[in-house]
């Protein structure tokens, strides 16, 4: 069980606040719910990986450091789940896709500018105010049950106009919770005369 001990020590100042990332509730049924949520601030790293792969866990490690001091202040941050990874196939390799790993800023750092990241490629963005469509599902989540869910919030949102380029995958409970797990998929509703929305890095 060390390994356990070691990952609540590394995720020691990550933790869930209901209350953040903040939202409303437009619509919710047995489906899905459909959220209004407001801006919030994220550490994010951007990286490629094939199908078959799973390597949100390893390159976390990288946001979980500059919260721990990575960072030109060398302040620990508190962070808030969920875990969210922004999931977009890529233009040139069917097998390969673009992942946008992000871990949530807590309100007094989306307030006042957080630090900026000394960690090789961590970066800090805002995300702006958005609409999305959310899809519960439980389990210790794997590369096929995202992909099942994935498939299932677009047939859900198939008359909707929603972003089906990039699904948002959200991880609501540490590595070290085994049992009675929150997971969701997410898809953005597109703004009129915008096809597509981008993450943009403000350090």
């Amino acid at each position: 069980m060390n390994w356990l001990r070691t990952a609540a020590s590394a995720y020691s100042n990550v933790s869930a606040d209901p209350s953040w990332p903040k939202f409303d509730i437009l619509e919710s049924n047995e489906s899905y719910e459909k959220r209004s949520y407001h801006p919030f601030t994220c550490a994010a790293y951007a990286f490629t990986a094939m199908d078959g792969e799973e390597p949100v866990m390893s390159n976390l490690w990288k946001l979980v450091k500059y919260s721990q001091g990575g960072n030109v202040d060398g302040k620990t941050l508190k962070m808030c789940l969920p875990i969210m990874v922004k999931v977009r196939p890529s233009l040139i390799n069917e097998r390969e896709n673009q992942f946008t790993l992000m871990l949530v800023l807590d309100k007094d750092n989306h307030k006042n500018s957080p630090p900026i990241p000394t960690v090789d490629g961590v970066f800090i963005y805002q995300q702006s105010e958005q609409i999305l469509y959310a899809k519960r599902f439980g389990g210790f989540a794997k590369e096929a049950d995202w992909k099942r869910e994935t498939k299932n919030i677009l047939e859900i949102c198939k008359t909707f106009p929603v972003n089906r380029e990039e699904v948002i995958s959200a991880t609501y409970d540490m590595p070290t919770k085994l049992l009675n797990r929150h997971n969701e998929v997410l898809v953005a509703e597109l703004i009129e005369n915008t096809s597509d929305e981008k993450t943009v890095a403000i350090s």
